[in-house]
């Protein structure tokens, strides 16, 4: 098992010096600016009829690429983790409905690579702040809490422009303190704001 990691070490390197950038490339800076439908794939303890698993997904990110092919950077997101409509519900205090949406801002550090040309491998581990919302009685509450969240993504980027890409990502984000767990197809447009 050993030997097997030193291989694959070893071909990680040699895989990123025969890739690196020419000494005349500049290192660059580039932001990403992205949305989509995220779709939430856990399992509930107990389906809700007015359950809505899907919704909407955006992120900006800003990614720093040095002299070899990977890169770092800094993400922040927004995501919906699920909503729940039900009507008619009856409790001690009389009969109301219920609105419950659950979403989260995530906060990572990512990092990315080019396997081939025009498409980009990356994955991220940071923080995410989720917020609880109810509705019911004609008031509303609020809940936040931050925990742990990871992603790993894949996108297909085409030139438009010197500096310009536009492109699609398909990314799993997990934020497991809840056992929530989303799938993602999105949009994303990249511009290479500097150079040095």
């Amino acid at each position: 098992m050993k030997k097997t990691f030193i291989i694959l070490f070893a071909f990680i390197c040699s895989y990123s010096t025969a890739n690196s950038q020419t000494h005349d490339t500049l290192y660059n800076f580039t932001g990403y600016l992205g949305g989509g439908y995220a779709y939430n794939v856990a399992s509930f303890d107990y389906e809700f009829d007015g359950l809505n698993r899907g919704g909407f997904q955006g992120y900006i990110r800003v990614m720093w690429q040095p002299e070899y092919e990977l890169r770092g950077g800094l993400e922040f997101g927004y995501t919906s983790v699920y909503s729940v409509e039900e009507s008619d519900i009856e409790t001690v205090n009389g009969t109301t409905d219920l609105n419950t949406n659950v979403y989260a801002y995530p906060l990572m550090l990512v990092f990315s690579m080019s396997i081939v040309k025009n498409w980009e491998v990356t994955i991220g581990t940071g923080f995410g702040f989720s917020v609880v919302k109810n509705e019911a009685f004609g008031e509303s509450s609020f809940s936040s809490d931050a925990a742990s969240t990871s992603m790993i993504s894949t996108g297909y980027y085409f030139p438009v422009g010197k500096d310009t890409r536009l492109g699609g990502e398909f990314r799993f984000t997990a934020l497991p303190k809840y056992d929530d767990y989303l799938i993602t197809l999105s949009l994303s447009f990249a511009y290479k704001f500097l150079e040095y």
